[in-house]
């Protein structure tokens, strides 16, 4: 996990169900500004960091960057991985008035068949097992089975077989939203261990900090200056409620917004303690925006007004970071042993 330079650098991509486009429009502005600056059109992000951490919609991103085509390169630029947003949303999150009505919009039921999202991972993902991945990776679900928490581990899984899942399956798992997608049973390449789990978003929506905790326990000796890390999130959505309009609320009133409140709450607090760890160290970098008051943040949109919201919402975070993401790539590239 420790990089060939001097310092480990680290990428962390957050939740976010379809507002995973945002993230994605950052990374192919990166990946432009690597293949810039490097002079090297073949780069590609995979290339500049040494850890990877996704949750939920995140994992989607770092399988997309890692996963290996017949040359044992990533199989997807970032740009295409915005692509693949926008040709699968519609697919992913499959409209079925049958499953409407059964779950009454994701009250007494999933809101949608898992279908559509587990053949797309089959279509992009059909073979590639999670050891393949091109670097360490950590992708948080919960264990529904053992109740607890997990990681999909590609470091782990090179190691030993108990840990090794079909990427599609640890994709399927990752990104089972409660109330959105039913868990998943799932069994090791192997079958030698079978797991159900759901989407780990619900203790790491930003997981950030779990891989810094990642490369602590690798490298016990080393610290924060010893890493630089890029933390990315999907958009945020405030909720700025009061007692008088709330006091009554029971859980139908709170379903909506108690989504955006608690993955707002676990993804600022890992950007708390990682800002105190870094001590407003330029190596730690957390690109973020807010939706407007008028666009309204969903997890599972499709509509084509929406899409471009977020494309338009990723695009404002670069236009209004394009310093700091420069210095950033630059530092990525002079802390980098790669070479064409």
């Amino acid at each position: 996990m420790k990089s060939n330079g001097n310092i480990t650098r680290i990428l962390s991509i957050d939740g976010g169900g379809i507002r995973g486009i945002v993230p994605a429009v950052v990374l192919s502005h990166l990946e432009e500004t690597l293949q810039h600056l490097s002079g090297n059109p073949a780069a590609r992000i995979a290339d500049y960091f040494d850890l990877f951490a996704g949750a939920s919609t995140g994992s989607m991103i770092v399988a997309g960057l890692l996963a290996p085509d017949k040359n044992n390169r990533p199989t997807y630029s970032a740009k295409e991985i915005i692509e693949l947003y926008f040709d699968n949303a519609e697919i992913i999150f499959q409209d079925s008035l049958l499953q409407d009505i059964k779950s009454v919009a994701g009250l007494l039921n999933v809101k949608y068949s898992a279908e559509g999202i587990e053949s797309v991972f089959q279509q992009h993902f059909p073979k590639t097992e999670l050891k393949n991945l091109l670097k360490p990776t950590l992708i948080p679900v919960y264990d529904l089975t053992r109740g607890k928490n997990y990681f999909f581990r590609q470091q782990k899984a090179q190691v030993s077989a108990r840990h090794n899942y079909f990427l599609k399956d640890a994709l399927r798992s990752a990104t089972s939203a409660i109330t959105y997608f039913p868990p998943v049973q799932i069994s090791t390449v192997d079958n030698s261990r079978q797991r159900c789990f759901i989407d780990g978003g619900i203790f790491a929506n930003n997981p950030a900090l779990s891989a810094y905790a990642e490369f602590r326990y690798h490298n016990p000796k080393l610290h924060a200056k010893d890493t630089m890390m890029l933390s990315l999130g999907t958009g945020k959505q405030g909720t700025h409620l009061d007692c008088d309009s709330t006091q009554n609320w029971g859980a139908l009133e709170w379903r909506e917004p108690a989504g955006n409140l608690f993955a707002n709450a676990v993804a600022d607090a890992s950007h708390y303690q990682l800002s105190a760890v870094y001590d407003k160290n330029p190596n730690y970098l957390r690109l973020n925006t807010f939706f407007s008051d008028t666009d309204k943040s969903s997890l599972d949109n499709t509509s084509k007004e929406y899409l471009d919201c977020l494309y338009h919402l990723g695009m404002k975070i670069v236009q209004n970071n394009k310093p700091a993401i420069k210095f950033f790539a630059q530092q990525l590239i002079e802390n980098s042993s790669y070479s064409t």
